[in-house]
This record gives C-alpha cells, structure tokens and sequence, in this order.
C-alpha cells in the first residue's frame, strides 16, 4: 500500500541553499521527527521503489559526510545521516565502463570477460534492469555521459534517456538539473507503482566547468587564470610541475576547487531530483543507494584524472543506502565494494537471486545487519593502450600488479597518442594475464595514503598476496569457461565509441 508519509525526514523541509523555514516550524521539527518515528524495519523493503544514483568521477573523500571540510555536499550529506555509509567502499575499477559494468551485473571485469574500453554487461546473464523488469518494476535508465552506450547497460529497462538526445549534445558539464527532471518526468504519470530507475550523473568529471553559482560558494574569490584540464595541463604536463604546479599553487588550487564546485552544483541537482519525489509522494516507500564509479586524481602519485592507477583515490568512493523508515542509520568500517551493490539491493529487497550469479556478497543482512567479506578485494584496469593492471586488498595490506605499466612522466604523451594508435593499428598487444612487470605493496593500516612501496622490505606478505591474485585470477578464468567467454579479450571500440571516449577527453586526435 502506498502512503503519502506525514512523517517526513527533517530534511524534507530544510533547503540546503539557504532558504529559510517560515515561521516557527523549525523548532516544531524535532518533535514532529520523534512522535512520528518508527523503528526501522527492514523487511518492509519488498516492493520499495528504488532509485541506484551513481555520480561519475566522485571521490568519498570529498563529502562531508566522509570527513571533507568544504562544503560540496550538504544535501548529500544529510541523507548519509539517515542512512547506512559504507566508509571503506572502493570500485572494482577506475574507468566509468568497467566500473558500472560491475556494479549492473555483480561479476568482476576479469570474471565476466568484459574488460577494457568497450566493457559492459554481458548478454543474457542476471543485470540490475532485468531483475527489477522481471519482478513487475517499472524500469527506467536515465545519463548524460557518453560511457554507457552499448546497450546491454539499458537491458532491462523499459524507458531509457540517454544524454547526446538532449538539444545541445552530451558529456558537457551542468546537465545534472536536467538529468533529475528528465527522472522526475518518468516518474510522475507512474508514481503509484513500483518503480526502479538508475541515474548517472556526469559531473564532476573533467574537465571541471561548474556552474558561477557553486564556484562563488566556495571561492573567496575568482582566478584569473583557471588551468584547462585536457587542452592545457594534459599535454604540457611536464611543464606544469616544473614550474610549481601542485599543492599550495594557485593554478592547482583552483582546478581542485572547480572539481568541488561540480560536486556542489551535483549536490544540489540530487536535491532537486528528491524534491520533485516528495511533491510526487514516493519518497517514504523508496531505497535510494548513492555512489560512485570512481575517483580522481589530483597528484597524490604524480598524476592527474582517472583510468591511469588503482591507488585510493581513484577507487575509494561514497556508498550511502538511504531508506529512513526501513534501514537503521549506521556508519560501518566493514569493507564493501561496487561488486557487492546488486546482492546487496536484491537481498534487501527480497528479489531471488541465486549467490552464484555474483562475485560479490549481500552486505546487510534481510534485518539491516552488515555482513563482514567473504573474500579479497580485487581491482581492475584493463586499458590496453594505458595500464594493465590489478589490486588486491587483503588482511590490511594492498598489491599492485600490472602486465603494462606507464609511469607518470609517460603517460601525458600516451594519452596523446593513443587514439592514432588504435585508428592505425599500432597498438602494442598486451597479455591481460600475461606477466607481471610492475608491483607494489602497501600496508594501508600504517599507511593509507600509499606512499611507501614495501615491495622489497615484506617478501612474505608479498607473496602471500601474489598468491591471493593467482586465485582470484584462476577463479575468474574458470567462470569464463563455464559461462563460454574463454580467454580474456578486450572488445574493440567502434568509431561511434572511439568518438563518445575522445568527447570526454579519454581519447585525442
């Protein structure tokens, strides 16, 4: 039965933007918030709408709600206070296809076979659509960028908006308000049955142009000189950090605080998004889980952007579940990853699913209870023209391997190159297992940044952890031969593809 909710979340009547509240309500809400208050109750999210938000190239740690002193996310960070966030969340990869494959079907890119720049879910196996299409939802698949074309990221969805049929094209920054009322649209004409819609916002992808109004919020004042991403810094690199690009320059300032600022204008198209849900009434039967495909980076290991490392800025990311009247708040350390989200919604919502559909594990319980890992982290990237490389986090401790790695002095040229590479067929092949010819380890409980390689200071646990690698790589290449996907291939990129990565800056003439 649907309920229109007279017991609102407090924030369903704050304005994050600072719009005050009228009269003496503000005061009323705290006591209007504990008479109407229920315990939780978990099982009540069968037949719950959900809404999976995914917010292209946010780190975690630039939210509030993950301990960030600007303020980006003020909206965001009071659902996290009424929900479940996962602090240590990462992504099974640093690229936007790899990464939502993932999270859509639950398998690892090395395990599905579907890796590299053209990776996506693959046909006729378990996704997030099909489950919610077979169990009577009303599916809807709303984006603005380019990444998520091959249509097996829309199989199951029965209504699908895709960024490029807007009037002024895709990939551009500040389409996050009408990604929301393209939603909201959807929504409104079926508000009373049950619905499923995955929205991917673009921003704050590169190349960092958010809106004055966000920019103003958050800088003291404007620079006169802002560094362009792709056009200026990539290609001159070198040139940038000769001369005192980085923390505490000015030219490196403003390009993180553009980055902010996209969150920020994010933020507020979120809020807009759940706005319109509480003017449709939808909101107190609805889970929202909100994440990430992965982060940036800004110098923490000499680079910049995404698709290049597996280092934790580029893999930790927000994981919050939000259903105030169903899921108990809670902040838990247990790890979790982007290959856990599918269990974990089907669990919660008691959709069936067989646990031998997915690589990853439910991490509540039916109750609301977070479940510990049952295995190893494993991280991907699987860009042949770029680094092929793995991670492994296990027992407090990370390991790097890749079969191709560039260093940072050699990746602005790569990134160059690459697109006549691919278009001339000059591409050097590499062995997706192949090899290993670059490592590192790192002992995240005494460092989490991961600055001190201690390849050649911990031969045990370096080896202890190339074996964990070995297993988990001899376990994906058996599901392979089961599912019938064989060796572990990329898919080659189609010139309409080729076209929608160089219009994200991936790609260069």
């Amino acid at each position: 039965m649907r309920r229109n909710g007279a017991c609102a979340p407090r924030w369903r009547r704050l304005r994050s933007r600072g719009v005050p509240v009228l009269g003496g309500a503000l005061l009323l809400l705290p006591l209007i918030a504990a008479a109407c208050r229920r315990p939780p109750d978990p099982a009540r999210l069968k037949d719950f709408n959900l809404i999976v938000i995914n917010v292209d190239t946010l780190r975690a740690d630039h939210l509030g709600c993950y301990g960030y002193g600007r303020p980006t996310s003020p909206f965001v960070d009071r659902l996290a206070s009424e929900g479940v966030v996962f602090e240590r969340a990462l992504s099974n990869s640093s690229y936007t296809r790899e990464s939502v494959a993932v999270l859509e079907s639950g398998r690892l890119p090395s395990c599905s076979g579907s890796v590299g720049w053209n990776a996506h879910p693959r046909a006729a196996r378990p996704s997030l659509g099909r489950f919610f299409q077979n169990a009577a939802y009303r599916t809807g698949f709303f984006s603005v960028t380019p990444m998520l074309t091959h249509p097996e990221f829309a199989a199951g969805f029965g209504y699908v908006r895709q960024g490029w049929e807007a009037p002024d094209g895709f990939g551009r920054s500040g389409l996050g308000p009408r990604l929301s009322a393209l939603a909201l649209a959807f929504v409104k004409p079926h508000a009373k049955e049950k619905l499923m819609m995955y929205l991917h916002y673009l921003d704050p992808h590169g190349p960092y142009e958010p809106s004055d109004e966000s920019y103003h919020r958050l800088a003291p004042e404007p620079f006169p000189s802002p560094v362009a991403l792709y056009k200026d810094l990539r290609p001159h690199f070198d040139s940038f950090l000769a001369t005192g690009f980085g923390p505490g320059d000015r030219r490196f300032e403003d390009m993180v605080l553009r980055y902010d600022a996209e969150i920020a204008d994010t933020d507020h198209a979120i809020e807009l998004l759940f706005q319109g849900l509480e003017e449709l009434h939808v909101l107190d039967h609805t889970l929202v889980l909100l994440t990430a495909d992965h982060g940036e980076e800004f110098l923490e290991h000499g680079f910049i952007e995404h698709a290049w490392t597996l280092y934790g800025e580029v893999l930790h990311v927000p994981l919050i579940l939000w259903a105030p009247r169903a899921l108990r708040p809670q902040r838990s350390a247990v790890p979790a990853a982007t290959v856990d989200v599918l269990p974990t919604i089907l669990q919660l919502m008691q959709i069936p699913y067989e646990p031998g559909d997915f690589d990853g594990r439910a991490l509540l319980t039916r109750d609301g209870a977070v479940t510990p890992p049952a295995r190893p982290y494993l991280g991907e990237l699987l860009l042949e023209e770029r680094n092929v490389a793995r991670a492994v986090v296990a027992d407090g401790w990370k390991y790097i391997a890749a079969q191709r790695w560039l260093t940072p002095a050699e990746r602005p040229r790569t990134a160059q190159v690459e697109d006549w590479q691919r278009a001339h067929g000059a591409v050097a092949p590499v062995d997706l297992a192949g090899p290993v010819v670059h490592e590192e380890l790192y002992h995240l409980a005494d460092d989490p940044p991961e600055r001190h390689d201690l390849t050649a200071s911990a031969p045990e646990q370096l080896a202890t952890l190339r074996e964990r690698l070995r297993e988990e790589l001899a376990g994906c290449a058996q599901q392979r031969s089961v599912h019938g996907h064989g060796a572990l291939r990329a898919e080659p990129l189609s010139p309409a593809d080729a076209e929608r990565l160089r219009s994200l800056g991936y790609l260069h003439e």
